[in-house]
């Protein structure tokens, strides 16, 4: 799902000087088995484990971008994301009502069930977001909602002030700071300025019996050119999507500074057809800052390089990349 907000983001990653060779022949073992296998859309994907020394798994697939955590993700206005958001409406939204009540949600969400989709959220929108004889949206999980004191009902959060006033607050699984409101955006991970990997859901995930969810630390690197940024779990996406990273993390792996004030089109650009992405399910970047306290893309940076070393670095995730995907 897509996401945005106007700042520069400084590319902060390893450029190594040329494409890696990913074959295995020296010393250096991946030394991980198969632990799950993730049925998507239209790919299967293999899952490896680390059976022993620092809990670790091991994937590889595509990177789609996931622009939810950042201010200008969503906007009432602009559903299909052609002015001021970054991404269309229909990625927000999780169920679709008819004026009756019934559930009229559909698949893919796309040609007329995206239409569907739009236009149902516009029913909803001029109709206040009112359940009662309108048709409904809901946003579980993507944009939260809270009833407003002068209403009889519930509507979804939108940023109040500052230069992203009016879009639709836009969450993400992984919080940044606990101690904000729901509605409040500085709450969540602003996929401008963090670099995240997007977990499918339901996911469950092993190395050495700890399962990995959102905060975990994570190593992506993009095939072709070597390029190796550090990350961390920052949302869930569909059961059946493996292969999505936030925008910071694609435009940084494309090593690509973004201006701010990229369309829609553009932040699409950014994905990834072949990537490998490594995950430490013990290490949490909360639990390394401390509980409670927000962390910096800095923090994930530093943690992240320094596990990767004692893990084996590129040489050992070479092995690994020779894996049957």
């Amino acid at each position: 799902m897509f996401t945005s907000r106007v700042r520069r983001i400084g590319v902060r990653s390893i450029a190594l000087a040329a494409p890696l060779s990913l074959s295995v022949a020296n010393a250096v073992e991946c030394d991980m088995a198969q632990v799950a296998t993730h049925r998507g859309d239209a790919n299967i994907t293999s899952i490896y484990g680390a059976n022993e020394g620092i809990p670790s798994l091991y994937y590889r697939a595509n990177m789609d971008v996931n622009t939810d955590g950042a201010a200008r993700s969503y906007h009432p206005s602009d559903p299909r994301g052609r002015s001021l958001a970054l991404n269309n409406i229909a990625n927000a939204i999780t169920g679709i009502f008819d004026a009756a009540g019934n559930d009229v949600s559909c698949q893919p969400r796309s040609g007329a069930c995206f239409t569907r989709f739009i236009e149902t959220f516009e029913a909803a929108r001029d109709a206040d977001y009112n359940p009662n004889g309108h048709p409904r949206i809901e946003t579980r999980h993507v944009i939260p909602w809270s009833q407003p004191q002068n209403s009889d009902w519930a509507k979804p959060c939108t940023i109040s002030g500052g230069p992203n006033a009016g879009h639709f607050v836009s969450q993400t699984a992984l919080l940044v700071d606990s101690r904000k409101d729901e509605c409040d955006q500085e709450r969540y991970l602003d996929s401008l300025r963090f670099k995240a990997n997007v977990l499918p859901g339901r996911a469950v995930w092993r190395s050495q019996g700890v399962v990995t969810d959102e905060g975990d630390l994570v190593v992506a690197r993009e095939r072709s050119s070597g390029r190796i940024n550090f990350a961390v779990n920052g949302d869930v996406g569909p059961a059946t999507s493996i292969g999505e990273g936030s925008i910071a993390l694609a435009a940084s792996l494309s090593n690509v500074t973004l201006r701010g004030n990229e369309t829609y089109d553009e932040i699409r650009a950014l994905a990834h057809a072949d990537v490998d992405y490594l995950i430490f399910p013990r290490d949490d970047i909360r639990r390394i800052v401390g509980a409670g306290t927000p962390f910096t893309q800095e923090d994930i940076d530093r943690a992240g390089q320094a596990l990767f070393e004692r893990w084996g670095g590129a040489e050992r995730l070479d092995a690994c990349a020779a894996l049957p995907r």
